[in-house]
């Protein structure tokens, strides 16, 4: 089969990968023989990822998706770290070159690619037998109900922190999609369906986070409550800490994190970013200490995991034709 017909089908699922806010920073070209995976820079995040540790995850989740979705073609596939200067705010970051018969395990994992979202909207108990089988590279597993919780009241805390600066919320808030009519409302983001929000709410989250409110009422000692995540959080069948050595490469730790989002999924099980614990350094350092994290590996984003409570909204993405350069 040509590389150049299964091309757009390629994309397809490959551009099913997360990405911080829904920024979809990933672009796909087809080079000869093989496929180069190039980061959007007009995508990355500033404020919030000043260091592009999240936008290196994206790419490396993109990276997974592609080795995926050749391998959902029974193909498989090697992949090459690209070193290239950006041109028209495009950087070139790796390259899955197909070849071979694809191993079993990619195979069978390739189709979770299609269903594996984001679920914001509560957790039912998941069997410890869902849990037992998850495991991963760079995986430190919370399983404990007081430490779930703490760590529950931790992320909101965490967020809270973040969201005191102002050109924090801003960035934050031109990420999110409060209203139908959003120009960007089914093709990226946040819309108020993948935050759970109702109108009513949507509406008061844009006043708080727009304006001056939110440090008003920060100043209060409110931040941690407009967080609001703490009581779903809590709920979860359990916290994987993503930790990563601090000289490795952050797109092979993206390829590990969407690995291991697909187990879960596979299990049957629905997950929840909580990258604040990571974003937030003193929290950071904390948690590292807190559960004993390999020396010299960092934490570099956080998964909360467990059964849907409810069902779990349609992704929104950008068409493969548009994330194809």
């Amino acid at each position: 089969m040509m590389l150049e017909q299964i091309f757009p089908d390629i994309v397809a699922q490959a551009r099913l990968a997360p990405s911080a806010h829904n920024t979809h920073p990933a672009r796909w070209r087809l080079a000869g023989d093989r496929i180069e995976i190039h980061a959007d820079l007009t995508r990355r995040l500033p404020v919030g990822d000043p260091d592009d540790r999240d936008l290196m995850v994206a790419i490396g989740a993109a990276v997974e998706g592609t080795v995926l979705a050749l391998a959902s073609h029974g193909i498989g596939a090697t992949v090459k770290t690209l070193d290239r200067s950006a041109s028209d705010q495009l950087k070139p970051l790796a390259a899955v070159i197909p070849g071979g018969a694809a191993g079993a395990e990619d195979v069978a994992l390739a189709p979770h690619a299609l269903t594996r979202s984001t679920h914001r909207l509560g957790f039912s108990s998941a069997p410890p037998e869902a849990l037992d089988a998850l495991t991963g590279t760079g995986v430190h597993l919370v399983r404990d109900a007081r430490e779930i919780a703490d760590l529950a009241r931790t992320i909101d805390r965490a967020s809270a922190a973040s969201l005191r600066d102002r050109a924090f919320r801003e960035e934050l808030l031109s990420w999110m999609r409060l209203s139908p009519g959003d120009s960007g409302y089914a093709i990226d983001g946040l819309n108020r369906e993948t935050l759970g929000l109702g109108p009513g709410m949507a509406r008061a989250t844009g006043l708080v986070l727009g304006t001056g409110l939110y440090g008003l009422l920060a100043a209060m000692g409110l931040g941690p409550r407009l967080s609001g995540e703490a009581e779903v959080s809590a709920k979860a069948s359990g916290v994987a800490l993503m930790h990563w050595p601090q000289d490795g490469s952050i797109l092979e730790a993206g390829r590990a994190v969407y690995r291991f989002w697909l187990e879960v999924s596979a299990a049957g099980l629905v997950a929840w970013p909580a990258a604040a614990l990571a974003d937030h350094p003193a929290t950071a350092s904390a948690l590292h200490a807190r559960f004993a994290l390999p020396k010299g590996d960092r934490l570099y984003n956080a998964l909360r995991r467990g059964r849907p409570m409810g069902e779990t909204p349609s992704r929104t993405r950008l068409r493969a034709e548009d994330v194809m350069v």
